[in-house]
């Protein structure tokens, strides 16, 4: 017994002295008390590594970490950001958990490039500007010269800019035009924009009779209703509305003072326009 306590104070010592031990202890999971090794140990013995614990202070306090990759780069005691990627690598994110990066500066869209991502697998991938909008097709009314977008060129499919009592359509600069020899934009019952002369739009027409004795009402077919675009003849002398004559849709008829002067044979012409 005095051989074993001796023997165990001898390595005790020799392990104090070479070991370099903290004045720390830990006990292990089985209730062993064990030294640890100082933090300004600089070599362990291959006997000291079975009795030595490393205590989380010195692990902070050490070149812990030995190597990094895949994108990380270890600055002496530091593990950063930044570096080759060694492997295909995802990132993934949700609605919640999304991709954010703050501080981006101002690029250019003539020199720089933009990310674009591969739909299918998600690979991040980059394209110039220029050649993203090279790669853009316009038309129904649209034209590409050289980088510029401008309005015009032909329409490929039927086109309708809606309009309300707030936002209208206006065109500011028109010219002064003639109405001998160009076209007035109408518009149908749907909104279709169409043109015609401005001749046409000046309807007019004129309807003739042979009155039969004390004759006083006379049917025009498309006639208008407005007395002011009528116009009355007896035998050429001009009759006056209301006075003379009264008017209905499509009809025409002398007041009764006028229709007892009707001889048979009178000419009656009726003039109109709309």
């Amino acid at each position: 017994m005095k051989k074993l306590l001796l023997f165990s104070i001898a390595a005790a010592i020799s392990f104090a002295a070479s070991a370099q031990k903290d004045t720390t202890q830990v006990i292990d999971n089985k209730g062993t008390i064990k030294w640890v090794i100082s933090h300004t140990a600089a070599v362990i013995t291959k006997s000291d590594s079975t009795l030595l614990y490393v205590t989380p202070k010195q692990i902070g306090d050490s070149n812990f970490v030995k190597s990094v990759a895949n994108g990380l780069t270890k600055n002496g005691q530091t593990v950063e950001l930044g570096g080759a990627l060694s492997r295909v690598t995802t990132i993934e994110t949700s609605a919640t958990n999304f991709l954010q990066i703050t501080g981006l500066q101002r690029g250019s869209n003539t020199s720089d490039s933009l990310m674009v991502v591969d739909p299918s697998s998600g690979q991040i991938k980059f394209i110039s500007a220029s050649s993203l909008f090279n790669a853009l097709s316009f038309g129904n009314g649209l034209t590409k010269t050289g980088n510029e977008v401008e309005l015009g060129g032909e329409l490929s499919k039927p086109t309708t800019i809606t309009t309300d009592v707030n936002n209208v359509l206006k065109i500011s600069g028109l010219q002064s035009g003639n109405l001998a020899t160009d076209s007035m934009i109408v518009s149908s019952s749907d909104g279709t924009l169409k043109r015609v002369t401005a001749e046409s739009l000046l309807q007019s027409g004129d309807q003739s009779f042979t009155a039969s004795s004390l004759q006083a009402s006379y049917s025009v077919s498309g006639m208008p209703s407005t007395v002011s675009k009528i116009w009355v003849y007896r035998n050429g002398v001009k009759l006056i509305p209301s006075t003379d004559y009264t008017i209905a849709p499509g009809q025409v008829t002398l007041v009764s003072g006028i229709a007892s002067l009707v001889a048979a044979g009178d000419y009656i012409e009726v003039q109109w326009v709309k």
